[in-house]
């Protein structure tokens, strides 16, 4: 089988288009910034929102590769590639928090500087949530990923390791992952808790993650350079397993909250639910999870390039509207109500992504990420 990358490793687009995406992404930022200094709130949840979902590609093809690492299979060969590319853009990431950093207390009411004082809810949560505190946690959940992406990557060309990085790397996930998404989005909704609502991050970024990867391998390359139907068949089962998973997940919270009933809990889904922002919440139970999941119980459909890559594009497209569900409505409380930044935020951060995942993919190896492990040829006797 001939892998989506070319001789040299170098992948196949070349480099105009990664240099046009620079240009775009550049000029898109630039563009919310100057919006920026009119509704900077505004503007800055716009960006919370992209880097939630761009971040989440970056630390969850880590996970998925861990996932490979621990269990293995010709599938994790296949994808490997994208996974390792789409992993190397987390330094890019880790510069582009910095905005977030600096303009904590204007997206976060916990932060502003009379916060402590006129909310007793808020004060008895003054030690964990604090902007110096904030800072510190963020770097260190860059730290972790960055140590475990390099460690795995080191690790490609030592296989027996693998198995021991990918253990105590998917336990680092799951806690660095759902502490996030706790400092990131939970907190916009201080009063709200949720016992469920990092892993369902977590599970959403592996989600994504796998369906990039999965788009990616699919849409990539000639039809004689097409993967196995087995292969091909095996990814769709793992699209199947992340989309219940996540789900599953997304589902329980609602119920849970729906059957407490607590002005506290509920306060987080009525703007959501209650408002015009339900159309979204209906897009995501059709997009995120219905379609997809009809569509991956065919085998006929999990064997076919063309059915396997329109259901990973379907499913990234309902994971950036998901990020922004979660991130906007705290803004507009009342309704749907969409801004410029809105769409230049992701167009931003994902251009400047795409550019150093095209650049990274340019310089992978075969021999570094194999498309599948050796298996010796057998004959019969009378071949």
């Amino acid at each position: 089988m001939t892998a989506p990358l070319s001789q040299n490793g170098s992948a196949r687009g070349g480099a105009p288009p990664a240099w046009l995406a620079l240009l775009t992404g550049t000029l898109a930022l630039l563009l919310c910034v100057a919006l920026g200094r009119f509704t900077p709130r505004e503007a800055l949840l716009s960006y919370l929102f992209a880097f939630l979902f761009f971040t989440g590609l970056s630390v969850g093809s880590i996970a998925i590769a861990m996932v490979h690492a621990m269990t293995g299979g010709s599938w994790g060969y296949l994808i490997r590639p994208y996974l390792a590319a789409a992993a190397r853009v987390l330094p890019l990431q880790a510069a582009l928090s910095l905005p977030l950093l600096i303009g904590v207390r204007i997206i976060y009411p916990w932060a502003a500087p009379a916060a402590a004082v006129d909310d007793a809810a808020l004060q008895a949560q003054s030690w964990y949530l604090n902007p110096t505190f904030f800072t510190l946690r963020t770097v260190a959940y860059f730290a972790v990923w960055l140590l475990f992406s390099s460690r795995l990557q080191r690790g490609f060309d030592k296989p027996e390791r693998l198995s021991h990085i990918a253990a105590s790397g998917l336990i680092a996930y799951t806690l660095t992952s759902s502490l996030a998404a706790i400092d990131w989005v939970m907190s916009l909704t201080p009063q709200w808790h949720s016992t469920v609502f990092g892993m369902m991050i977590a599970t959403g970024w592996m989600l994504s993650a796998t369906a990039l990867a999965v788009l990616c391998t699919s849409a990539t390359g000639r039809s004689r350079d097409a993967p196995p139907p087995t292969i091909l068949h095996d990814l769709g089962n793992l699209l199947l397993v992340m989309i219940l998973s996540w789900s599953y997940l997304a589902f329980m919270q609602y119920l849970t909250v729906w059957i407490a009933d607590i002005p506290g809990e509920t306060s987080w889904y009525i703007p959501r639910t209650l408002t015009s922002w339900r159309v979204l919440a209906w897009f995501l139970i059709a997009i995120h999870f219905a379609i997809p999941f009809a569509v991956l119980l065919s085998r006929r459909a999990k064997r076919h390039r063309g059915w396997l890559s329109a259901v990973a594009a379907l499913l990234l497209i309902a994971h950036l509207v998901d990020a922004l569900w979660l991130v906007v409505p705290n803004l507009h409380p009342g309704g749907m109500a969409l801004s410029w930044t809105d769409l230049l935020a992701p167009i931003g951060i994902g251009s400047l992504w795409l550019f150093v995942f095209l650049r990274q993919l340019h310089v992978s190896t075969p021999h570094v990420y194999p498309m599948r492990p050796a298996v010796p040829q057998i004959r019969s006797v009378g071949a």
